[in-house]
């Protein structure tokens, strides 16, 4: 149990440095200012965020029309089995 727990945090610990790095690296090799970079950033931040919430309210939709269409199918399959006894 605790060797799992040591490699969890060594993965963790791994994720981490890979973040930081990567986020060094980007700074480092930017293609615009600072405040250029910022205002891309939040721009594309919020494209990402409205995307996301569309695709969460369809994948919503159609998890709700799942169930009710096996809610109807399950309805449907009850009454048959009772009109069968």
């Amino acid at each position: 149990m605790a060797s799992k727990m040591k490699k969890s945090m060594a993965d963790v610990m791994r994720l981490v440095g890979g973040g930081v790095v990567g986020a060094g690296l980007g700074l480092l090799f930017a293609p615009y200012s600072g405040a250029k970079s910022r205002k891309k950033m939040a721009r594309m931040g919020k494209t990402v965020s409205s995307k996301s919430d569309r695709m969460v309210r369809d994948f919503s939709e159609t998890v709700s029309d799942f169930a009710e269409r096996m809610n109807t199918m399950t309805g449907k399959a009850n009454k048959m089995m009772h009109f069968r006894h």
